[in-house]
């Protein structure tokens, strides 16, 4: 029988005494004697099976909470198969979007009994592969994933279905692969952005974006080329970056961009990084935001605001996406076999200062 050790230290006229308290490990067998089930069934519902019956599965989850029973992950691991784990797998973690959406998702799994694994591809479509190969070896019940700017070949998500194994992208997603997306309206809501700034007076706009061939970048790449197309404007410039956003990048793409024989009165940023980078190059140069320079940046930041209130801002609706993420997943972890795909589309909004 598994047991722990509690040490409890006493001191009495200087003299130490160590009592030992054996407290006997909460296992399998404890959840199934109370609950008089099955041991077997108590172990498939925490991994989360669905050859267990939902109102089966909450209520074993919730009584394992309340006793305080952990999940044994080492003996999981030793059996090859990790059925409780949710992966998240990311193209960085610093960057608010993906914190929020990483955040929000853990809190709606773990009230469903389910633990969250955070992986983050640092932009790199081989640690992203690596990645995925060891999820399919620990057997994960599910993949929750946004490609990082590397990834055009889709085959090591592709491998997910032969083992199995649901997967929902978000946000950055493969088009060719014919599985559960959630994507944010990024071309209409862009063409909207880019059309506030020609109606305030901006007519050399340029964009500061990511590569075309993610569905991402080229969406809002399509949405800023359209608007300047429907109000006649000839100045088209963007800057495509191949690799992550920083604050430094945006800092000197605008550095560059105002160095060209036709400077841009506005700029459209693709990240708050970005943003933020090229607000400081403005600040260096003694221009004023809006007066000088329109900016539109991706995400609400306090920080930002609070630094420079001029800016226009186009918010992806973090917790909406991460719902609609986790339902999807749950429903796919549920039920394998059912809809192959489901694409959902999802609205951002402008907040104009």
């Amino acid at each position: 029988m598994c047991k722990s050790l509690i040490f409890e230290v006493q001191n009495v006229n200087q003299t130490i005494f160590i009592h030992y308290i054996r407290v006997k490990r909460i296992t399998i067998k404890d959840i199934a004697r109370d609950l008089k089930i099955h041991h077997s069934t108590v172990s498939r519902a925490l991994r989360g099976s669905s050859t267990v019956s939902f109102d089966t599965r909450k209520k074993v989850n919730e009584y394992a909470r309340e006793i305080g029973y952990q999940v044994n992950m080492n003996a999981l691991q030793l059996r090859g198969s990790l059925k409780n784990m949710i992966a998240i797998v990311v193209p960085n973690i610093y960057h608010n979007f993906f914190s929020n959406v990483v955040s929000l998702v853990a809190d709606l799994a773990f009230r469903k009994g389910f633990v969250v694994s955070i992986f983050q591809s640092n932009e790199s479509y081989l640690q992203e592969k690596e990645i995925v190969q060891m999820l399919i070896r620990n057997n994960v019940a599910g993949v929750v994933a946004s490609v990082s700017m590397e990834t055009q070949d889709s085959g090591h998500l592709r491998a997910l279905s032969k083992y199995r194994i649901p997967l929902v992208l978000f946000d950055r997603v493969c088009p060719d692969l014919e599985v559960t997306k959630v994507m944010v309206n990024n071309q209409e809501v862009v063409a909207s952005a880019t059309e506030i700034l020609i109606e305030r007076g901006y007519r050399h706009i340029a964009h500061i974006s990511g590569p075309s061939h993610i569905n991402v970048f080229g969406d809002r790449q399509a949405g800023y080329l359209s608007a300047l197309k429907k109000h006649g404007l000839d100045y088209q410039r963007i800057v495509r970056i191949e690799s992550g956003f920083t604050i430094d990048q945006g800092k000197e793409t605008a550095a560059s961009l105002f160095m060209e024989k036709t400077r841009p009165d506005a700029l459209l940023c693709d990240s708050h990084l970005l943003s933020l980078g090229a607000i400081f190059k403005i600040r260096e140069l003694q221009l004023k935001i809006p007066e000088d320079v329109g900016i539109v940046g991706f995400g609400d930041n306090p920080y930002i605001d609070s630094f420079n209130p001029g800016m226009i801002s186009i918010v992806q609706p973090d917790a909406l996406i991460a719902s609609t993420v986790f339902e999807l997943i749950f429903k796919r972890i549920e039920n394998f076999d059912a809809a192959i795909s489901e694409t959902k589309m999802l609205p951002a909004s402008i907040i104009e200062k």
